[in-house]
C-alpha cells in the first residue's frame, strides 16, 4: 500500500511539473498595434476601428511612446499603401520586428476583419 501510494505521488508529482505549450490566445495576448499612417484630416475622414494615428513622417520620434517594446506586432496602413510602406522601413530601421504593410483603408479593413469608421 505504501509502494503505491508513493508511486501515486511521484505520478502527480510529474504530471504538475511538466512543460505546456500555451498558445497565444490563451496567455490573453492584446491585439496588435494597428497604426494609420495618414494625415489627421484623413484619420477625421475615415479610419479602421481600434487604429491609432500615428502620421507617417512622425512614426520614428512616437512609436516608442506606444511600442517600447521592439518585439510588439505592429500593423500599418495608409491611402493607398505607399506611406505605410515608408513607415514600415522606418520601423525595421529603428528595429521593430514585427511590423506589417496592410496597404490602402479598406484592403487593411478586409484583410483584418475591422470595420471603418466614418
Amino acid at each position: 500500500m505504501r509502494m503505491l501510494s508513493r508511486l501515486l505521488s511521484v505520478f502527480l508529482l510529474s504530471l504538475l511539473t511538466m512543460p505546456v505549450a500555451i498558445r497565444a490566445e490563451d496567455k490573453g495576448a492584446a491585439r496588435p498595434l494597428l497604426i494609420d499612417v495618414r494625415t489627421e484630416a484623413e484619420w477625421q475622414v475615415e479610419h479602421l476601428q481600434g487604429a491609432i494615428l500615428i502620421p507617417y513622417d512622425k512614426i520614428g520620434d512616437e512609436i516608442g511612446k506606444v511600442a517600447p517594446d521592439k518585439n510588439t506586432k505592429i500593423e500599418l496602413y495608409c491611402r493607398t499603401g505607399r506611406r505605410s510602406g515608408v513607415a514600415l522601413e522606418s520601423l525595421k530601421k529603428l528595429g521593430y520586428g514585427d511590423v506589417t504593410n496592410y496597404g490602402s483603408v479598406s484592403e487593411a479593413a478586409e484583410k483584418l476583419k475591422v470595420p471603418i469608421i466614418k
